[in-house]
């Protein structure tokens, strides 16, 4: 019967497994985000770098230290380092995978080349050419209990190298080799790590910055719900009203007549209730309190230039065309998309020149608000526009099924343009 190592024990033992030999290493990346461009080009060329920088020490220890020291011929050693530049390589996308193959190359290679004649390290210093940006790689790359592993097994086969190899090795500089071999890891799993709070404090601050813009088209869409009721209320009591007084008014009307009519009132009186009874959902909750003031009109826009000029805005107005015969429910998305331009040119262009431009085109209303580049910091309080910026101006303009754009513009300021379907039959007057 077998028994299972304790829970702690295995803990401790199952990275040190996997480092070894858990199969091949699917490319992850790497913890940071390439925000820049040359970053990019970087990360895209570093096999090709590495590889290159493989064959540059290869060449070099084959030529000048092998061959030199009469303990191969240069061709037949440049063959055998092969795999090692292969393994550098490597380990700029599968920084495990790399590191396995340099260290097997480093274990297997005293057995293939005859020692040297005086006492040597563990590893000669073109070994560590190789080894050590292997070991920095897995530490960025793999920041954590990884790192540690590749630090504890790597510790291990150094002893190996120094109490096992067939070289003249000189123990005393087993110490040495340690610290070498330790340096690359602690500061590749500090950039490493580095790198991955940043990632993770990007990837946060986006979602957080996604949930910000879905709870501000919810609030906006809620907003937007609770004006469109107080104009569509005006019209069924409106209704309401002129059912109840139609007996009265017109002479002559039959009994059908009256019934038809007075069915017509009640189903107006029962959708005003519907539509009381959710607006209620909508309400603000427990503190808030409702907005009570009457909603706005388009005809009322030359007050709001009134207000945004008091407040120190330099703005120029171009009103043209007959706006008060515009459907309510059209003339105070305009109103609303106005107000709420006026205000992101009053805070974040302060100082400079905005032009507002208000026209009827055929079949439609078209509104252009434009604040120029440059100005000055000006005094006063800022005008508020109590909606979500262009995320409200948008929707307002959905409703209606018509377009908005905003962005920067070709003379270096920032336009904001609405274009709202208008009816061509205008609404009757009771």
């Amino acid at each position: 019967m077998t028994r299972s190592l304790p829970p702690r024990l295995a803990r401790l033992a199952r990275p040190l497994a996997e480092v070894v030999w858990p199969g091949l290493e699917p490319h992850r990346g790497w913890p940071g985000r390439a925000s820049h461009r040359l970053t990019r080009l970087l990360w895209r060329w570093l096999p090709w770098l590495g590889g290159l920088y493989g064959l540059i020490v290869a060449i070099s220890a084959a030529g000048g230290v092998i061959n030199d020291g009469h303990r191969l011929v240069g061709g037949v050693a440049f063959l055998y380092l092969l795999p090692a530049a292969a393994g550098v390589a490597l380990a700029t996308r599968r920084a495990l995978d790399g590191w396995r193959l340099v260290t097997l190359f480093l274990l297997v290679f005293p057995f293939l080349v005859p020692p040297p004649g005086p006492p040597v390290p563990p590893l000669e210093p073109w070994e560590w050419c190789l080894w050590m940006p292997v070991l920095l790689l897995v530490g960025v790359a793999r920041p954590g209990r990884e790192t540690v592993a590749v630090g504890v097994v790597s510790g291990v086969l150094l002893g190996a190298l120094t109490l096992l190899t067939p070289w003249p090795v000189d123990p005393g500089l087993l110490v040495v080799s340690l610290f070498l071999m330790a340096l690359p890891l602690v500061v590749g799993a500090s950039v490493g790590a580095r790198m991955s709070s940043q990632r993770a404090l990007a990837q946060e601050q986006a979602r957080v910055a996604r949930a910000q813009a879905e709870q501000g088209a919810l609030a906006e869409r809620a907003r937007i719900a609770r004006e469109m009721h107080d104009v569509v209320a005006h019209h069924m009591s409106m209704i309401a009203v002129r059912c109840e007084t139609a007996p009265y008014r017109l002479a002559g009307l039959n009994e059908t007549g009256q019934a038809e009519i007075a069915e017509i009132g009640s189903a107006a009186r029962a959708a005003m209730s519907d539509m009381q009874r959710l607006l209620g959902v909508l309400r603000p909750g427990e503190g808030g309190r409702a907005e009570l003031a009457p909603q706005p009109s388009l005809g009322e826009v030359r007050e709001l230039v009134d207000q945004a000029r008091a407040t120190g805005l330099r703005l120029d107005a171009d009103v043209d065309g007959d706006l008060g015969e515009l459907p309510e429910a059209v003339g105070l998305s305009a109103y609303r998309i106005v107000q709420e331009a006026l205000t992101n040119a009053r805070r974040h262009a302060p100082g400079a020149a905005v032009t507002l431009r208000l026209r009827r085109a055929q079949g439609g209303l078209e509104l252009v608000v434009r604040s120029a580049a440059g100005g000055r910091e000006p005094a006063g309080p800022v005008l508020g526009g109590g909606g979500h910026g262009l995320a409200g101006m948008r929707e307002r303009a959905a409703l209606h099924g018509g377009e908005l754009s905003a962005g920067p513009d070709a003379g270096g300021g920032f336009t904001v343009r609405a274009v709202l379907p208008v009816p061509e039959e205008p609404k009757e007057k009771p």
